[in-house]
């Protein structure tokens, strides 16, 4: 199937479309995400998000539905008082790029989601909203980082799951001020972009050796793929399955990773791999030969009880770095 990003809108109006006739309490419908680009593709895989706003609360919070190996939707669902305060969400990190982009509408009622957009749209750009979305990951960064500095002793798995989750935290309080914050598929992509436009390239490459991309290589992609796809594949048929890991999520993630080793990004292809595999190692979390694999996995891109301190060091570092960042924004436009 040749995909292209009018195949995706249109398969998605027709999908929007057969779920408005079947849900008659939906309120509105919009897309966020990639699709609203223009270049939702990498790796030949993409999926569609989309928000329905119901009138009643809905069943699910999230759901996934597949279309192909290499698409899907990934949906959210809002109860309509999520937006009473809609103002409020010109801060919101995730939905408020698609609450102010007039093209993500796909259904609305009583143009009242047009009237949402309008409260978010005001001031969105203005530098003190930019400044009020990258805070709280700044701030949360820093919160996180203390506990991972904290000298009471918490397993080794638990403290890298907090420090991941925390180097993703404060790579986004610098991304927001160029941009959206950035999905676990293009963090390392899209970030170069973002250092640069707040005239801190540099942090590029310390946020690569964060993660160990500096002992990644090729081959260690293709030598540890094998046992990070069995994760996903034994992941997805949990009971418990986050949606993130659904099976038709599989090539969303896993071509893409593939499709940027090829091309020579293997030290961004890390990122995803890793992001991954730690969600399937926390919903396989009894199932012993995982976890040891997935340890033996940290090790060889040195991260061990014995690397931990130098770890949290290098990461609060780059946590000033992006409190510096955020204290240059403000000073800059007298915030």
């Amino acid at each position: 199937m040749n995909i292209t990003n009018d195949l995706l809108i249109k398969l998605t109006k027709d999908f929007v479309a057969k779920r408005v006739r079947q849900n008659k309490d939906l309120v509105a419908v919009y897309l966020t995400g990639s699709t609203l680009s223009g270049e939702p593709l990498l790796g030949g895989t993409t999926d569609i998000d989309l928000v329905f706003v119901h009138k009643e609360d809905p069943v699910v919070e999230r759901e996934v539905q597949r279309i192909s190996y290499e698409v899907s939707y990934d949906i959210q669902h809002h109860h309509q008082s999520y937006y009473t305060f809609h103002r409020r969400l010109r801060l919101n990190p995730w939905l408020g790029e698609a609450l102010n982009n007039r093209h993500s509408i796909l259904y609305d009622t009583d143009h009242w989601l047009e009237f949402i957009q309008a409260g978010v749209g005001n001031q969105y750009h203005a530098a003190e909203s930019i400044y009020k979305r990258a805070l709280p990951f700044a701030e949360k960064a820093r919160s996180q980082w203390f506990d991972l500095e904290d000298p009471q002793s918490i397993g080794f798995a638990d403290w890298a799951d907090l420090y991941f989750k925390t180097v993703c935290t404060a790579a986004n309080a610098v991304a927001i001020l160029a941009g959206p914050a950035l999905t676990t598929r293009r963090l390392l992509l899209d970030f170069p972009a973002r250092a640069e436009a707040v005239n801190r390239l540099p942090m590029v490459g310390d946020l690569a050796r964060l993660i160990g991309s500096d002992l990644s290589s090729e081959k260690h992609y293709q030598d540890w793929h094998p046992a990070w796809e069995a994760a996903l594949i034994s992941a997805s048929k949990a009971p418990d399955c986050p949606p993130n890991l659904h099976v038709a999520r599989r090539g969303y993630f896993v071509s893409a990773c593939d499709a940027m080793t090829e091309s020579g990004a293997y030290h961004a292809a890390l990122w995803p791999m890793i992001e991954t595999w730690r969600l399937a190692v926390q919903t396989l979390n009894q199932d012993v030969a995982v976890q040891s694999t997935w340890l033996s996995f940290l090790d060889t891109l040195d991260f061990n009880e014995e690397s931990k301190e130098n770890r949290v060091a290098q990461l609060d570092q780059f946590i000033d770095q992006a409190e510096a960042v955020l204290a240059d924004w403000k000073n800059a436009y007298g915030i």
